[in-house]
């Protein structure tokens, strides 16, 4: 193998390289969302979205300015 075919072989195992990293990490992320999420995070998201739901929107009643 010559010096110009290495270059091709490297470019390959670093795409291979890069793509698996990639979904490797996706992998993680994705496990850790799913299984590492307590019930308590659970309850406390819902009530703080509830809680933003009720709140009245301070854009709702603003003027409109124009030219």
């Amino acid at each position: 193998m010559t010096s110009g075919e290495a270059g091709g072989w490297l470019w390959i195992l670093i795409d291979i390289g890069a793509v698996l990293l990639l979904a490797i990490a996706l992998g993680y992320g994705v496990w850790n969302w799913r299984v590492r999420r307590s019930p308590a995070a659970d309850r406390l998201r819902d009530r703080k979205t509830v809680e933003l739901h009720q709140q009245r929107d301070p854009d709702e009643g603003a003027p409109l300015k124009g030219p």
